[in-house]
C-alpha cells in the first residue's frame, strides 16, 4: 500500500504570487526503510530544498514557495515525524534527520541541490552538507541551531499545556499579534501529535549533540545567512558566529523579523535567496 504511494499525489495547493498562481504539489515517497515522506512540490528549474525546523512542517514555507518556484524546483518535506510524513520507531536524532534527509534527496532525482533550513532545520542542513558537500551547491542557514550556548530563552521547546504554548509561539514572532486564539488552538492540535517526535530530539541531544562551532570551517559551500533581527530564541549575535565560522559566507539581517524571518517577511527572504542563488 505505501508503495503506491510514489504516485499518489494529494490535493492540490494554490499559492498567488502577484498574478501569477503557482501549483504547489501535495506528493509524497517511499524510502528504504519503507518511510513516507510527504513534502511540497512547486516550479521547475535548479532544485531548492527547504527544511523546517523543531516542531514544525513544510507549512512554514508557504508563503516563500510561491514566489521561489517562479525561479527554482522548490521541494519543502515534512522531516519523519513532523506534518504529513509517518512516524517511525528512530531517535530523531540531527545526524538521523540529515541521513534521512540525503535518501530523500536521492530519491528525488537530484543529483545536487541548494538547501534551505531554519532553526533546526539548519543545523540539519549543515550536518547534511558537511557529510555530502558533493551533493550541495549552496547552503542557506535561517535563524539556525547548532552551535554551543551558555544560556537558553525560558520557553519549553516541546510544551505539554496552552500556556507554554503561547509563550513559545510569542517567542518565535517579532509581531505579536500574530499570535492569535485560532493560532494556539491550531498548534496545540498539531503539537499534540508530534509530541514524542520533539521529546525524541530533545532527549538524544543529551547524549549525542553534534554541534557546529568546531566543524564551521569545514563548510566550503557557498553560504547564506539569513537571520530576523528580533530574533529571541536564537539571538542575532548567533548569525555573526556562523558568519565569521564559515569563509566567504554572507550574512542578511532581515528587521521586523523574528525566529520565522520566511514568514513575517517573505519578500525579503526571497529576494536574498534569489539574489544568493544562481542556475548551476
Amino acid at each position: 500500500m505505501k508503495k503506491m504511494l510514489l504516485f499518489f499525489c494529494m490535493i492540490a495547493v494554490f499559492t498567488s504570487c502577484t498574478s501569477a498562481k503557482i501549483d504547489v504539489r501535495s506528493k509524497g515517497v517511499v524510502l528504504k526503510d519503507n518511510t513516507v515522506v510527504h513534502y511540497l512540490e512547486a516550479g521547475q528549474g535548479p532544485a531548492l530544498v527547504l527544511v523546517h525546523g523543531l516542531g514544525s512542517s513544510s507549512d512554514v514555507w508557504s508563503e516563500d514557495i510561491g514566489i521561489l518556484a517562479k525561479t527554482y524546483r522548490v521541494i519543502a518535506p515534512d522531516l519523519p515525524g513532523y506534518g504529513k510524513s509517518d512516524r517511525p520507531r528512530a531517535d530523531y536524532s540531527i545526524d538521523y534527520q540529515a541521513a534521512m534527509l540525503k535518501e530523500f534527496i536521492d530519491a528525488m532525482g537530484e543529483s545536487k541541490v541548494a538547501i534551505a533550513g531554519n532553526s533546526m532545520g539548519g543545523w540539519i542542513a549543515a550536518v547534511f552538507t558537511l557529510n555530502n558537500p558533493d551533493k550541495v551547491s549552496h547552503l542557506i542557514l535561517v535563524d539556525s541551531a547548532g552551535l554551543h550556548r551558555e544560556t537558553y530563552p525560558p520557553v519549553s521547546l516541546n510544551p505539554s499545556t496552552k500556556e507554554e504554548l503561547n509563550t513559545l509561539l510569542l517567542a518565535l514572532y517579532a509581531d505579536p499579534s500574530r499570535v492569535t486564539e485560532r493560532m494556539i488552538n491550531d498548534q496545540w492540535e498539531y503539537r499534540r501529535d508530534i509530541r514524542a517526535t520533539v521529546q525524541a530530539t530533545l532527549d538524544s541531544l543529551k547524549t549525542r549533540m553534534p554541534l557546529l562551532d568546531s566543524r564551521l570551517t569545514d563548510i566550503k559551500v557557498p553560504t547564506l545567512i539569513i537571520w530576523g533581527k528580533q530574533d529571541t530564541l536564537i539571538p542575532l549575535e548567533f548569525a555573526g558566529q556562523f558568519a565569521k565560522g564559515i569563509h566567504g559566507s554572507r550574512l542578511v539581517v532581515i528587521d521586523k523579523a523574528g525566529h520565522l524571518p520566511q514568514v513575517e517577511q517573505p519578500g525579503a527572504f526571497c529576494r536574498a535567496v534569489k539574489r544568493f542563488v544562481r542556475s548551476w
